[in-house]
């Protein structure tokens, strides 16, 4: 995905449609918890296909069953939050914003759906927290998260799915940086933050400080296969990442298990635990393929 803007999803409109609209029968009966606009707003997008590419106002607002107005009213401000944009026939269509955000999207709910039970055995079998993430314009974000039965939990850091890392100082977020194309690689460098603290406080003893040291790392891990997290995101907690490969052998997401240092060193980590992520990875990818 890309990285989102400041705006959020409330400003597609208010929660009410004017007097005028239908009533939509399909909308949920929950309490109240369900928002109109944002549901109205996502409708909107998905109306375009490549079938029709392009759409006018009326056309959206006939098979919504709301008002001209409301209507225009949302795709105006769908247009100001970058997902549409409008042609010199005053119809609109997707941005590459929007179909970026539908692919990624897609791409992680995939993923999720594919891997869980592997996850679930890898996370059985060696009784730590295994993750998977993707990248998510500056960070990482964890499609899954599941704790280790061996206790310790500090070390988890209270992260859970969609949960998001900084790329420099932890082991998904490295892998995930050394698998992108260069020319892609150099400018997500040239702007990325090299903070030492986060949502979480201080980041650990070997947080990565330095772009220069960060370019380093990233050469090592693209030699290596693999990326490891020695106390860098937190004091007290060390992780290693495998690439999981598409079909075509590009990396979409990054395997990771993490264990308390006080119990492993790198070298050790590595030894007992980097084959089996390995075995998992392989898994995960045959399992994209079906």
């Amino acid at each position: 995905m890309r990285r989102s803007g400041s705006n959020s999803a409330k400003a597609i409109g208010s929660d009410k449609t004017t007097g005028s609209d239908k009533t939509n029968p399909t909308v949920p009966n929950d309490g109240g918890r369900y928002s109109q606009s944002l549901g109205h707003g996502l409708a909107i997008l998905a109306g375009f296909s490549a079938q029709q590419p392009t759409r006018g106002i009326a056309d959206m607002a006939h098979e919504l069953g709301m008002s001209r107005s409301t209507t225009h009213r949302y795709a105006t401000t769908l247009a100001q939050l970058g997902y549409l944009e409008q042609g010199a026939s005053r119809r609109y269509r997707l941005t590459q914003r929007a179909a970026d955000f539908g692919h990624s999207a897609l791409a992680a709910m995939a993923l999720h759906e594919r891997s869980r039970d592997i996850l679930q055995e890898l996370r059985r079998h060696t009784g730590w927290t295994v993750s998977l993430g993707i990248l998510d314009g500056e960070q990482a974000m964890l499609v899954d998260r599941l704790r280790g039965w061996r206790g310790l939990h500090e070390i988890d850091l209270r992260l859970g799915p969609s949960a998001h890392l900084p790329l420099h100082c932890t082991a998904i977020g490295k892998l995930l940086l050394a698998a992108l194309p260069r020319p892609a690689q150099r400018e997500l460098l040239a702007t990325l933050p090299l903070a030492t603290h986060g949502p979480l406080g201080r980041y650990g003893p070997n947080c990565i400080a330095s772009r220069r040291a960060l370019r380093a790392e990233i050469v090592r891990v693209r030699a290596q296969g693999f990326a490891l997290d020695d106390e860098e995101l937190s004091d007290g907690l060390r992780s290693v990442a495998v690439p999981v490969l598409d079909g075509d052998g590009a990396t979409v997401a990054a395997l990771d298990l993490a264990v308390p240092g006080a119990l492993f060193t790198a070298e050790e980590l590595l030894a007992q635990f980097a084959p089996h992520l390995r075995h998992a990875a392989e898994r995960i990818r045959v399992a994209l393929a079906r």
